[in-house]
């Protein structure tokens, strides 16, 4: 029995807050359909808000919106706009990123965290050195990822994938939709790997599972793409204030940069 219905069933009153483009896993349970089917189960009665507004990325609603036009939810060609309070960059190097990131954080602990695809393995042990591996690798950036649970030794300042974004080593790490999801930052720097594309045949965003490392997502094509925009949208959204972005396919960045207001 899915959770949603055993709340619906033992309980007067439930209130579910559900964001149905925040689904990253086929095999995950739980949509704004799903939950519309229960209460007439049970001869309850249903009541839908719909939150017009929201307090990441300087309440800007049009940047939210700016990036799902982007990414391809609607039609609807819209275009960043200069003035807009939240602080959108793309970087030429994730190393840019990074240090400006590290400024932040001095200023502010636990303010500031570099997130990516998972378009990079994941080691689950440490090295010769019993250091954690640099598995996100780009040119002459080298970082690890948040801590693998399988690594039950963790190397002297860092800390474990859980505590990632919220204790102060974390900034030392690089995290995944995994870790980062249900979390914000003041300023997030976002790596979007290979797995984020340019469809040759529209001209649009689109997903290409041969570039993931996740092992969840390779195991269904059917749904992949909608779990990439998903994930980078996520990802996206994340920033309190600022959203600092590296592109490692070109074209795609491009296609970011096309719907910018040029300065």
């Amino acid at each position: 029995m899915p959770q949603m219905e055993q709340l619906v069933r033992c309980s007067k009153t439930t209130v579910f807050f559900i964001d149905d483009r925040q689904n990253v896993r086929s095999s995950e349970v739980g949509s704004s359909g799903l939950i519309r089917k229960q209460p007439a189960r049970y001869n309850a009665g249903i009541h839908e808000v719909t939150l017009e507004t929201q307090y990441r990325c300087m309440g800007s609603n049009d940047y939210l919106l700016w990036i799902e036009s982007v990414l391809g939810y609607s039609d609807e060609e819209r275009i960043f706009k200069r003035e807009d309070q939240f602080d959108f960059r793309i970087f030429s190097s994730p190393q840019e990123i990074m240090d400006l990131l590290r400024e932040k954080e001095k200023e502010k602990p636990n303010s500031a965290r570099m997130v990516a695809g998972f378009c990079w393995p994941w080691s689950s042990k440490t090295d010769a050195n019993g250091d954690l591996v640099n598995d996100v690798r780009i040119g002459d950036f080298a970082m690890p990822w948040e801590t693998h649970d399988k690594i039950t030794s963790i190397p002297k300042g860092y800390v474990r994938w859980y505590e990632w974004a919220y204790k102060p080593e974390g900034i030392k790490q690089v995290g995944c939709i995994y870790t980062a999801q249900g979390f914000e930052f003041d300023y997030v720097g976002v790596i979007i790997g290979n797995d984020l594309c340019i469809d040759s045949r529209t001209g649009k965003i689109s997903a290409d599972i041969s570039a993931t490392k996740d092992p969840m997502l390779r195991r269904s094509s059917e749904n992949f793409e909608k779990h990439v925009k998903n994930i980078y949208r996520t990802l996206l959204t994340r920033g309190m204030k600022g959203c600092y972005v590296y592109f490692t396919d070109k074209e795609t960045e491009e296609y970011f940069r096309k719907r910018m207001e040029r300065i």
